[in-house]
């Protein structure tokens, strides 16, 4: 097989990973395509996906049919490149002259179509807009705004295929508590450990409250929650079962250095670790061995938000020996746990990616949009001047450099209680509490002066203020007069991009 035909080969698993071909239509991606038709003055806009033999459309806007064979395909040609395809008049391209999709219905003259590109790379189709009438040019700016906007068809996708993989997970866990019943013991600690993880609560707190079930089923002397992290480890909750783990938890040491005891070398993999004579092991912690330490469960839990968390059983009777009822019961806890942890910063995570703009690292328009229902404070819009001249003279890698540059100087430079946010090609958004004491003014001079270090000594940007309450009724009013008030000041000045 080439080397060409290994890469499609990859490009259609990918496809195939996220379950989207023949499926319905989906409001989410319908919005899409008509955002793109009405910016763009297009009668036609398609979300269109490459399959092997066939084009289909996840979202149709403009023609009844939902696929068309690959030959005719505008969007397989487009895949093929890096950027924007743009035909100003298919009879005039020799690729497309003698399509039937140009000599006939829909009769395409104008295609603008931008790759949907996965996180690993992978050009699954495009976003496009079409006209049968042709077009003199379509500019950086609009391309840009149809890169962001197939941009947010990639984000969605990627939103179901996680929701696919947790609903997948959610039934697997079902099954192993299902399976588990057999054990009545087992049972009755796993159905409370279950509904605990059905609640919306943090990774640790899920773990704690889980672990005091499962110590009291297993009728151990000692539990607890430890979580270990550059720093050291330290024990986050201590149960005591019986009156030995009393006095146990009396003697035993609530934090330990890096890299001391067994629960350093457990929380670094993903298997459980049982010992019944703690005092015994090479690496033994000696304050644990003189706190009375006998047989010692350790079973890993992940890690989560930096820190990895172990949960820790021990039983403090001499010649003491865990049996497979516990081990049984750790380990069906342990692995329910894991998953409703892990799925809970799965989500976390892709959550935190719906709201984040890859480029900058700042919150995208989604994130600025739910976070600006504050009391009271100052909005600013900021637009970037010089972004077409850098992107005209240098590419658009050197127009991403600047872009990137100026929302992290925006982010570096936020002051106590604001939030910036890119919401537009070279538009950002700034909120902060309080009123008018010159703040925004020096916050954006900040990120101009590290976009003049940065090699851009040309770049600036222009800006407008509101208030809310007081200069605007509601945050709505509060955007459009910034916005209002950002192209003032523009006017107010000669152009410079």
């Amino acid at each position: 097989m080439s080397h060409g035909a290994e890469t499609e080969q990859q490009r259609l698993a990918a496809l195939a990973r996220y379950a989207v071909l023949d499926t319905l239509p989906e409001r989410a991606f319908d919005r899409v395509t008509h955002l793109a038709a009405r910016l763009f003055g297009a009668p036609i806009a398609l979300i269109s996906l490459v399959d092997q033999d066939r084009q289909w459309f996840k979202a149709c806007l403009g023609l009844d049919t939902r696929q068309t064979d690959r030959s005719l395909s505008f969007c397989a040609h487009a895949i093929l490149g890096d950027g924007v395809m743009v035909i100003p008049d298919a009879r005039q391209d020799p690729r497309f002259a003698g399509n039937a999709l140009v000599t006939g219905e829909p009769f395409i003259r104008f295609y603008a179509g931008a790759p949907l590109v996965t996180p690993d790379g992978f050009k699954l189709g495009s976003l496009c807009v079409i006209d049968p009438q042709p077009r003199a040019a379509f500019s950086a700016e609009d391309q840009a705004a149809l890169t962001d906007l197939a941009g947010i068809v990639v984000s969605e996708l990627e939103l179901r295929f996680t929701k696919r993989e947790l609903e997948t997970e959610a039934q697997g866990r079902a099954q192993m508590v299902s399976f588990l019943r057999e054990t009545q013991a087992v049972n009755e600690a796993l159905l409370g450990v279950s509904t605990l993880t059905q609640l919306d609560l943090p990774p640790q707190d899920t773990a704690a409250f889980a672990i005091e079930l499962v110590a009291q089923a297993a009728q151990v002397d000692w539990a607890a929650l430890a979580a270990v992290e550059a720093g050291g480890s330290s024990a986050l909750n201590m149960w005591n079962v019986t009156p030995a783990g009393q006095a146990f938890s009396d003697l035993m040491p609530r934090a330990l250095p890096p890299g001391e005891g067994i629960v350093w070398s457990v929380a670094q993999g993903v298997e459980a670790r049982y010992e019944q004579q703690y005092a015994a092991l090479p690496g033994a912690s000696e304050a644990v061995v003189q706190a009375g330490a006998q047989a010692i469960a350790w079973l890993p839990l992940g890690t989560y938000g930096g820190q990895a968390f172990v949960m820790i059983f021990a039983v403090l009777r001499p010649e003491a020996r865990w049996s497979a009822r516990q081990r049984e019961l750790f380990e069906a806890a342990a692995n329910v746990m894991r998953q409703a942890m892990s799925m809970r910063e799965i989500t976390r995570q892709a959550e935190a990616s719906a709201r984040t703009d890859l480029l900058t690292g700042l919150g995208n328009r989604r994130a600025f949009l739910e976070d600006a229902e504050v009391p009271a404070g100052q909005l600013a819009v900021v637009d970037v001047d010089g972004l077409k001249v850098v992107n005209d003279t240098q590419g658009h890698a050197a127009g991403d450099e600047l872009l990137r540059v100026f929302g992290q100087a925006l982010r570096d430079g936020c002051p106590p209680g604001g939030a910036a946010y890119r919401i537009g090609g070279d538009e950002f958004a700034l909120l902060r509490p309080g009123t008018d004491d010159g703040t925004l003014g020096t916050w954006v001079a900040g990120a101009v002066a590290a976009v003049h270090a940065a090699g851009f000594p040309d770049a600036g940007a222009s800006f407008g203020v509101s208030q809310w309450p007081g200069g605007s009724e509601d945050h709505a009013a509060a955007l459009q007069q910034a916005d209002h008030r950002l192209y003032e000041q523009k006017r107010s000045r000669a152009p410079s991009r």
